[in-house]
């Protein structure tokens, strides 16, 4: 990754840290790279032009398809497992899916001054997955069961509820690292890049993702250390006189680093070039905005922060630009700020930096609120840093696989993938199972369908399960059911429901790995 120079430099890391660096392999950075808001926002459209295209022509798997993949995958529901030793306990599960939720409402919107009406539907459906677990054995058991799901840190009301006999219990939440991969830029042939995130499409990925227990060990393990030193430049306290010619007033902050021995990590700062055979670096927060009658404190935007690790920088200059493209004859000498310059760790300033983005994502936005959950319910700042660590150790700018995705050091990037990344999440929870007797333990949860946007299979929605993936219990039995199939119809499934001549409830077969449904709504509804 970098030279032994730069462990010298870090001084007081951890070994752990000490060691991923020495082990790390080198990474390759682009010359002259100037990442402004509408490179940013091409790169968000390139995103997702590339999920809705990244299967052109639909290979969704009609009929007997047993190889689904989907341009969005919401991966399989899988069962229920044990933490450790599972001997003398055995199982019968039951899973329903239930397509009520799978409906036709109306929107209506205001163009040109006409109101339009247009038909949507919810590709839901409520999935009601139910184990009985017996104690065969001659003593009471307790153990740690582990609800497997597939989802994201963004989406807390879509977790799935677990009761026992009937009960709800409170299940730790223990997710997994990432889960997919990265690929180019849809439409660039560059077979090499690794701008965009690839998730997971089909159920064989999830089978190699699960195969051999160590993905389940890394949702337990203890999240990399980010007790590294850090020095922070503050940008805060705008001041700007307006110009009514200014299309988009920034302000640079330039200097030279040894990129041997140092990295270059920024939050808030919309842009950034470098040039790692000169030395040259340069950070740059654009929108700023003028307001006469408010403090400098209180000027938009927020602060940006510019963070070193490793050997600080000598100096620095900071000039204002009419635009983001700071392009010499484009100067604004009276756009200012104040920088403050201090001395801290890595996991004090993402810390802050993170619990600011929290803040944000789930109260301004309102994505909390409107879903009528409290700040109880949203899991606690140290899991999300934790994750935020694990990511920025394994693919950011100081990890042993650097990805072109993070590589301008932007905090917002590890932050947002944090959130928005998918990835396998153990629920656990510790029951007790009475000598020769049995619980119930129901795990509850609404589940998107997965989809293709283009294409012949265009249309169909899928779900799956997985009848032992990942799962040490012995099963005796398992059986699938469907409801509310009044609102579906069924284009493809290898369950072998049978709604018009009564066939709701099939028995599975626990040799075969994978079932699926495909699903549409009638023309008639």
């Amino acid at each position: 990754m970098k030279s032994d120079e730069l462990l010298d430099a870090i001084g007081d890391a951890r070994e752990e840290y000490i060691q991923d660096v020495k082990t790390a392999k080198p990474k390759k950075k682009k010359q002259w790279v100037k990442f402004t808001s509408a490179i940013a926002a091409c790169l968000v459209l390139a995103f997702g032009v590339n999920l809705l295209f990244n299967e052109l022509g639909g290979n969704a798997g009609g009929g007997g398809d047993s190889d689904l993949t989907y341009m969005y995958y919401t991966g399989p529901v899988m069962p229920l497992s044990i933490r450790g030793d599972s001997d003398g306990i055995t199982a019968e599960r039951n899973i329903q899916f239930d397509f009520s939720p799978y409906h036709t409402y109306q929107e209506s919107y205001e163009y040109d001054g006409e109101v339009r009406v247009y038909d949507r539907y919810d590709s839901e459906a409520r999935i009601t997955d139910g184990y009985i677990l017996q104690n065969e054995s001659g003593e009471d058991q307790t153990v740690t069961l582990l609800y497997p799901f597939v989802g994201y840190m963004r989406d807390i009301w879509a977790y799935p509820t677990i009761t026992v006999n009937g009960a709800e219990v409170f299940a730790q939440l223990n997710p997994g690292p990432y889960s997919g991969g990265f690929e180019g830029v849809w439409g660039i042939d560059d077979p090499e890049g690794t701008v965009n995130v690839k998730s997971l499409d089909c159920f064989e990925g999830y089978e190699f993702l699960l195969s051999n227990g160590a993905y389940l060990e890394k949702a337990f393990d203890e999240f990399p250390s980010l007790d590294i030193p850090v020095v922070v430049y503050k940008l805060h306290d705008y001041v700007y006189s307006e110009t009514t010619e200014d299309v988009n007033p920034t302000l640079n902050m330039e200097f030279y680093i040894d990129y041997e021995k140092s990295f270059v990590f920024s939050y808030n700062m919309n842009g950034a070039s470098w040039n790692e055979e000169t030395g040259y670096c340069s950070r740059h927060i654009g929108a700023i905005e003028y307001r006469p009658n408010v403090a400098p404190e209180q000027q938009h935007p927020d602060p940006g922060y510019v963070i070193i690790m490793g050997e600080d920088i000598e100096g620095y200059t900071i000039q204002g630009y009419r635009d983001g493209g700071c392009d010499e004859g484009e100067e604004l000498d009276d756009l200012i700020c104040t920088v403050t310059r201090y001395e801290t760790t890595l996991e004090v300033i993402m810390g802050e930096l993170l619990e600011s983005f929290m803040y944000e994502y789930f109260w301004e936005n309102d994505n909390i609120v409107q879903g009528g959950y409290t700040e109880e319910d949203v899991p606690p700042l140290e899991m999300y840093l934790g994750l935020a660590a694990e990511l920025l150790h394994s693919y950011g700018i100081i990890g042993e696989t650097p990805m072109q995705r993070y590589d301008t050091g932007m905090l917002e990037d590890i932050f947002s993938g944090t959130f928005t990344d998918g990835r396998v999440i153990y629920l656990s929870f510790d029951v007790t199972i009475p000598k020769g007797k049995s619980i119930e333990v129901v795990a509850s949860m609404t589940k998107d369908a997965s989809i293709d946007y283009v294409g012949k299979d265009k249309g169909r929605d899928g779900y799956d399960m997985a009848t032992l993936l990942g799962t040490n219990i012995q099963f005796t039995s398992q059986t699938a059911s469907i409801a509310g199939f009044e609102e579906i119809e069924i284009v493809g499934q290898n369950f072998g429901f049978d709604p018009a001549n009564g066939i709701t409830t099939v028995t599975l077969d626990l040799s075969q790995p994978h079932y699926w449904i495909e699903v549409r709504k009638p023309e008639s509804n």
